[in-house]
C-alpha cells in the first residue's frame, strides 16, 4: 500500500501541469508567431446537419388521441414557432404524410408515441394523447398518420391552423390578403306558375375580390331552400370554383327547375357564398361574403275554359266588343287538371284576359260587367251539359289582350285577395289537345 500512494499522485499532478504548459505554448506562439500560424476550424462550432424539410421557425403540432399504435383521431392542430426535430436516427414506426390538392408534398417518419417499452417485452401499444410534428407548409390542408404497412391511423385537418396562423401574422409572405364579396344575386322569375307544370328558373350570381392581394381562388357555393307547397331541383348545394382578379367582377348563373304542388305565393330564398379557396388567403371582412334572395312564385289552379261556348271553332275576333269565356266547374282529374275546381268561387274584379306575355307583365283586360254569370254551360264539345254550374264571363275588348300575331296562349288571371293566401294567382287555359298547358292555342281567330 505505501508504495502506491506516491504513483497515484504523481499522476494526478502531472495532468494540471500539461494543461498548464499548453495553454502557455499557444499563448506565446500568438504573440510572437500570429501571422504564420493558420486558423484552425473548431469541428465542435459547425453547425449540426440537418434535413432540408425542417424549418426551424415553424411546425404543425398535431395531436393525436391514439387508442392504441395503429388506430387514433385528432385532437387538433396548431402552427407553433418551433422547429420539427430530425429523423433520420429515430426509430421509423409511423409515415407522416403532408397533402395538397390530394396530393403528398413530403413524408417523413418518427417514432410512434403511441408505443411505450416495457422490460423483457420490448415496445408495446398504449392508448393515451400524443404530439406529431411536422415541417410547416401553408399549402398543407391535411396531415395523414399511417402505421406499419401504410394503414391509416389518423388524419389531420390544417386548414383552420394555417388561417390562424396568418390572421396572427398577416405580414408573413406566405400570407396573402383578399376582401370576397358576393355582389348580387338575381332570380328573374315568371310572375306565376301553374302547379303540376314545371317552370325553369336562371338564377345569376356576382363574386367579387377587392384585394389587395390577387387573383386568389376562390369556392362559390349556391344553395337554395324551397317553401312548403314547391320543389326545386336540384336541391343539392352546389360549390364552383373560380379565380377572382382585383376589381373584375364575375357573374355565374345556375338553372334550377321549379314545380308548384299547391296553391297560392311560394317561395324560393337563393344564396349564395363566396370564400378563399386557400386557407393562407385571409378574407378580414366576412359581411360581404354571402347573399340571399327570396323569389316569390304566385302557384296557379288550372282549369279549363270554354271560348264562345256552342261554337265549335272557339273563334276570337280582334275587333269584337266582348269575347264570352266559360269557366268550367271540374272535378280532379277531369279534363288532366290536378285539383278540382268550384267555378263560381271567382273574384271577378280581380281576373284578367290576355295572352302570356301580357299576363305576364301584370297586363290583361277585365270582365266587362263585373259580374260572374253562373249558369250550367256547354262542356269543350259543345253538347254536353254536366250538370254543375260554371261561370260564363265577358271579356274585352279583345284588342287589348291579343296581338294579330299571337297564336298560343289563351290565359285568364286571378288574384285572390284571401287573409292567408294573399296575391294567389288562378290561371285557365283553353287546349284540347293538351289539357295541361297553361295557355291554349288560338283557334278561329279572326
Amino acid at each position: 500500500m505505501p508504495n502506491r500512494t506516491p504513483a497515484r499522485r504523481l499522476r494526478r499532478a502531472r495532468v494540471p501541469m500539461l494543461i498548464i504548459g499548453a495553454v502557455a505554448l499557444t499563448i506565446g506562439a500568438l504573440h510572437t508567431t500570429a501571422e504564420a500560424v493558420p486558423t484552425v476550424a473548431n469541428p465542435l462550432s459547425d453547425p449540426v446537419p440537418r434535413p432540408e424539410y425542417v424549418d426551424d421557425a415553424r411546425s404543425f403540432v398535431a395531436e393525436i388521441d391514439f387508442r392504441s399504435a395503429q388506430s387514433g383521431t385528432s385532437a387538433g392542430v396548431v402552427v407553433a414557432h418551433v422547429a420539427t426535430p430530425g429523423t433520420a436516427f429515430l426509430r421509423p414506426d409511423l409515415k407522416v404524410s403532408s397533402i395538397a390538392d390530394g396530393a403528398v408534398l413530403r413524408s417523413t417518419t418518427m417514432p410512434n408515441p403511441a408505443l411505450a417499452y416495457a422490460e423483457g417485452s420490448g415496445f408495446v401499444s398504449q392508448a393515451g394523447r400524443g404530439q406529431v410534428l411536422v415541417p410547416y407548409d401553408s399549402r398543407v390542408e391535411q396531415i395523414q398518420v399511417a402505421g406499419e404497412g401504410g394503414a391509416l391511423v389518423a388524419t389531420v385537418d390544417t386548414t383552420a391552423a394555417v388561417r390562424d396562423y396568418c390572421v396572427a401574422n398577416p405580414n408573413d409572405p406566405d400570407c396573402r390578403e383578399s376582401d370576397l364579396s358576393v355582389d348580387a344575386v338575381t332570380a328573374p322569375g315568371p310572375l306565376f306558375g301553374v302547379i303540376g307544370r314545371p317552370v325553369t328558373i336562371t338564377v345569376a350570381s356576382t363574386v367579387a375580390n377587392a384585394g389587395p392581394d390577387g387573383p386568389t381562388e376562390a369556392r362559390v357555393e349556391r344553395t337554395v331552400v324551397a317553401g312548403p307547397g314547391i320543389t326545386v331541383t336540384p336541391d343539392a348545394p352546389d360549390t364552383t370554383p373560380a379565380t377572382l382578379a382585383v376589381g373584375t367582377p364575375q357573374r355565374l348563373e345556375k338553372t334550377y327547375t321549379v314545380t308548384c304542388g299547391q296553391p297560392g305565393p311560394r317561395t324560393l330564398d337563393f344564396t349564395t357564398t363566396v370564400n378563399p379557396r386557400r386557407a393562407y388567403v385571409v378574407d378580414g371582412r366576412a359581411d360581404n361574403n354571402q347573399r340571399t334572395t327570396r323569389l316569390t312564385l304566385d302557384c296557379a289552379v288550372p282549369v279549363t275554359i270554354n271560348i264562345h261556348p256552342g261554337s265549335e271553332v272557339n273563334p276570337i275576333n280582334l275587333g269584337a266588343a266582348d269575347v264570352p269565356t266559360a269557366v268550367l266547374t271540374t272535378r280532379a282529374g277531369e279534363y288532366g287538371n290536378p285539383l278540382a275546381f268550384d267555378a263560381t268561387t271567382i273574384v271577378v274584379n280581380a281576373t284578367r284576359f290576355g295572352s302570356p306575355d301580357v299576363l305576364l307583365r301584370g297586363l290583361g283586360v277585365p270582365e266587362l260587367h263585373n259580374k260572374v254569370h253562373k249558369e250550367d254551360s256547354l262542356e269543350r264539345d259543345e253538347r254536353t251539359r254536366d250538370q254543375d254550374p260554371d261561370a260564363v264571363l265577358h271579356f274585352g275588348p279583345p284588342r287589348d289582350a291579343l296581338t294579330p300575331t299571337d297564336t298560343d296562349g289563351l290565359c285568364l288571371r286571378q288574384v285572390h285577395q284571401r287573409p292567408v293566401d294573399a296575391d294567389e294567382l288562378l290561371r285557365l287555359r283553353h287546349d284540347r289537345s293538351r289539357p295541361l298547358n297553361p295557355c291554349g292555342r288560338l283557334s278561329g281567330r279572326t
